[in-house]
């Protein structure tokens, strides 16, 4: 098998991955057709480079390496950390699910998503793709996309049925196309999700070509009867979007840097792990640095011959791992690695994942050991093993506090950024929960700025009196917070553990830590001398 060929069964391995979940060597070897020793060694050199890992049962699954490719892929396509602000805008002004698609072949895919305030919408998670002949989303993208691409989607009715309002025919679905171009925007009613209503409007570059559809989703009730409202805040948006978009040449005026070989690359040489893998993770990982580059300008990066390049390009891109920028053009990282992150995303489990930590903690010292996690203004307990000697019972499992009291809940705002500190301060003052032991705003942030810089949090008889907590956070592939651990108990044991027993605040950053790479967090500085006498001073 040539170099080739080992890179098209390599992507084949990471498809199959994606489609099946975890797999042993065997099962993979089967449903690829390869002998077992070629699987082991492509799948030696895909876990090195994180596309690929072992799951605490031994069978493989997708590695967390593919998280950073997806959001390189969005990357690619829009400036991000704009549209991120904008999506968080549109939901404190409409309190619905916005999202962001962008137009595929195979249909309307959702780049990023924040939940809203009454209902979680998992079917518009990122990475998630939507029927183009249901929804506003995909209605807005074939009114104003490409004519003949949107003729060709008219063309292939009858649809299936999704929801009891799906268009089943291609005129149907042309009516509704008709009308969206014709007023601008979009909106629709249990096409997509029974009971749940959209609206859209779409966002252009400033070359006036489509970028994608920008688009609000939630309960019919709250959603019909606002769209005109919805439709102004999704323009504003729109032109934000479009305004923070780019149209100078990415690779204008850079100077060529050799990229440091990924560690490990020894190995990656050795028969068990065959280099094309390598060099190909390189290009991907070069591309997705750079956001677009020609192949000239990859060739540069990678000191490696142009035909090499070519091949390797040519390969990804047919496994739709990479995509040319129209004919001869320059190449980003594929919107399919944004659906092979979404799929992933859909699979980690924290709460299965956290389970043997909490159990080893809870071995180590009998304290009561907690996972919580965020939805609105309120972190919520989703596992917990009850202590030996004293249970709290505070936060049982199912059960939530504010996020400005306790350990674990201000372990997930205080790790959050300013704007979030600002949204949640403005709903606590309106709705007339106390504090707790602050007298101020700016004295509350303060708290806050301090348990950052310490890496976690100590709850002193902040919720039960003689009851203390230590909490710290868990993040995700991006660094932000998705979770945090605690541990709670008499404060005796928790703030002053015997001499030559690990720290409570030692066992629990171990434990988060470990959380965090199961998420594919970045690496992270710890703060590895942390005394809780210091805190507690």
């Amino acid at each position: 098998m040539n170099t080739i060929q080992l890179l098209k069964k390599a992507s084949q391995v990471i498809d199959e991955l994606a489609r099946i979940g975890q797999s042993t060597p065997a099962e993979l070897a089967k449903v690829v057709s390869e002998p077992r020793p070629t699987v082991y060694r492509i799948v030696a050199a895909l876990e090195q480079e994180k596309l690929v890992r072992s799951s605490a049962d031994g069978k493989l699954e997708l590695g967390t390496g593919i998280l950073k490719l997806g959001d390189a892929a969005a990357d690619a396509l829009v400036d991000r950390t704009e549209l991120r602000e904008q999506l968080r805008w549109i939901r404190s002004q409409l309190g619905m699910s916005p999202y962001f698609c962008v137009l595929r072949d195979n249909g309307a895919v959702c780049l990023d998503q924040i939940q809203g305030a009454d209902v979680d919408l998992h079917d518009l998670a990122p990475g998630r793709t939507l029927p183009l002949h249901a929804g506003a989303a995909s209605q807005a993208l074939l009114a104003f996309g490409a004519p003949e691409f949107r003729e060709s989607v008219l063309a292939a009715g009858p649809y299936p049925g999704i929801a009891s309002r799906t268009p089943l025919t291609g005129e149907q679905l042309r009516e509704k196309v008709e009308q969206t171009a014709e007023r601008g925007w979009s909106v629709e009613d249990s096409e997509v999700i029974e009971g749940v209503a959209s609206i859209a409007v779409p966002v252009f570059r400033q070359d006036g070509s489509l970028l994608g559809a920008i688009s609000v989703a939630g309960l019919r009730a709250t959603v019909l009867g606002q769209e005109d409202a919805a439709r102004r805040i999704l323009d504003t948006a729109a032109k934000s979007i479009a305004a923070s978009m780019s149209q100078e040449d990415p690779n204008e005026g850079k100077e060529a840097a050799r990229l440091d070989p990924p560690e490990g690359g020894s190995e990656r040489d050795s028969p068990r792990a065959p280099a094309v893998i390598a060099k190909a993770s390189a290009l991907m990982a070069a591309l997705a640095e750079e956001r677009i580059a020609t192949s000239t300008r990859l060739t540069e990066l990678l000191e490696e011959p142009a035909s090499s390049i070519y091949r390797m390009l040519a390969t990804l891109a047919e496994a739709g791992w990479v995509e040319q920028i129209g004919h001869r053009g320059a190449y980003r990282v594929g919107s399919k690695m944004i659906a092979l992150s979404g799929e992933l995303t859909r699979r980690l489990d924290i709460r299965r994942a956290a389970a043997p930590i909490l159990r080893e903690i809870h071995a180590a010292t009998g304290e009561t050991t907690f996972l919580c996690i965020r939805r609105g203004t309120r972190a919520v307990c989703i596992e917990r093993i009850d202590g030996i000697r004293v249970n709290s019972r505070v936060l049982k499992l199912g059960e939530s506090l504010p996020l400005h009291v306790g350990a674990a809940p201000r372990a997930l705002l205080a790790f959050e950024d300013r704007a979030s500190w600002d949204e949640y301060a403005a709903v606590v003052a309106s709705s007339g929960e106390p504090w707790r032991d602050v007298r101020s705003r700016s004295e509350f942030y303060a708290g806050l700025e301090h348990i950052r810089d310490q890496g976690f949090v100590v709850s002193d008889n902040n919720v039960t009196p003689g009851i203390a907590a230590i909490g710290a956070p868990i993040f995700d592939h991006r660094g932000e917070v998705a979770a945090s651990l605690s541990i709670s108990g008499l404060r005796e044991g928790i703030l002053n553990r015997p001499e030559g027993e690990e720290r409570i605040v030692d066992l629990l950053l171990r434990g988060t830590r470990a959380l965090s790479d199961y998420l594919g967090a970045p690496p992270a500085a710890s703060k590895k001398d942390a005394d809780v006498s210091q805190v507690i001073a």
